[in-house]
């Protein structure tokens, strides 16, 4: 069993986070070791089991189901801190492409929902998300790839089944500052409805260097409050392989008042040395939790990163 949930783990969409883009490192055959081919014959067998999904819709006499692919991304961290030694992380996203619905479907597999903080170290999720088990599997519906309405009918949060639409926008102002933002209106079957609404300023320098100023509101119908995250990031490229993330991370409640059950603040180096898509993570960080009487805790992140598919 846990070898089908490695292999499901092992896929999320091929794009590099955090703005460093993979460096195709390995071009000489000779130099290829046996996990590269491991990671060439998981894309392929990932392909095989999409194409396999993607014919069940194919219409009669069509073949476009050959054309299914999957990309995917799994994460493995060990993030220890005083007062909580043995804090392992488990992170993935699978997305299938399936042609045979005119690429207007896909399937996505998470271990979390889309809009909590990937960035965010496990012990600083929100607090209603920790110690559940948030794995969603859904069928994701755009009208076309530039479509900033999307749709999704799945199961996630502890089994329940939901029913989501998000809306993604774009507003620049110049070539350097932008301004992302969304919003989200979902229904599960046991927590009722829900609603989110976030917003990124992104300054990007003429050096590549990057500042975001993220901020997000939940609200949650089973607990009747606001929930809320602001965090500031900067990003340092160091060279076309590595780079620094600062961070500094807030979370809080509305209800009874506005109040702060969280700080963090963290320097993150991540670098893919040897593979395009192999990627190495050490964050150390300090966490203050409202639980903790907000006493600082201090903490190493190590993570492996790892990406297949067609992208990759």
């Amino acid at each position: 069993m846990s070898c089908i949930l490695l292999l499901i783990c092992l896929s999320v969409p091929a794009i590099a986070p955090d703005g460093i883009q993979p460096v195709n490192v390995v071009s000489d055959k000779t130099n290829k070791l046996w996990f590269d081919a491991w990671q060439q014959e998981l894309t392929q067998s990932m392909d095989y089991t999409a194409r396999q999904l993607d014919s069940f819709f194919a219409v009669a006499g069509s073949d476009a189901y050959r054309d299914a692919t999957a990309e995917g991304r799994v994460s493995l961290g060990w993030e220890p801190r005083s007062r909580e030694l043995n804090e392992f992380d488990l992170r993935f996203r699978v997305r299938v492409k399936l042609p045979a619905l005119e690429n207007r479907v896909d399937l996505v597999l998470s271990d979390t929902e889309e809009s909590d903080s990937r960035n965010a170290i496990k012990a600083a999720r929100i607090q209603q998300a920790r110690g559940q088990d948030n794995t969603t599997i859904a069928l994701r519906y755009k009208a076309s790839d530039n479509a900033r309405l999307s749709h999704r009918l799945g199961t996630g949060r502890r089994g329940q089944i939901y029913g989501k639409s998000r809306f993604q926008d774009i507003l620049p102002f110049n070539e350097q500052l932008a301004l992302f933002y969304d919003t989200e209106l979902y229904y599960y079957n046991r927590d009722g409805l829900g609603a989110e609404a976030g917003a990124t300023l992104q300054y990007l320098s003429t050096r590549d260097h990057v500042f975001r100023f993220n901020n997000r509101y939940y609200y949650r119908d089973d607990s009747e409050s606001w929930f809320w995250r602001h965090d500031v990031q900067y990003l340092q490229p160091l060279s076309t392989h590595s780079a620094m993330i600062y961070t500094l991370y807030t979370e809080g409640t509305q209800k009874p008042h506005r109040a702060l059950t969280e700080v963090y603040t963290s320097v993150r180096y991540r670098t893919n040395p040897t593979r395009d898509w192999l990627f190495y993570e050490i964050e150390p960080f300090v966490l203050w939790l409202r639980d903790e009487d907000f006493k600082p805790s201090y903490g190493l992140a190590l993570r492996v990163e790892v990406y297949y598919g067609k992208g990759t």
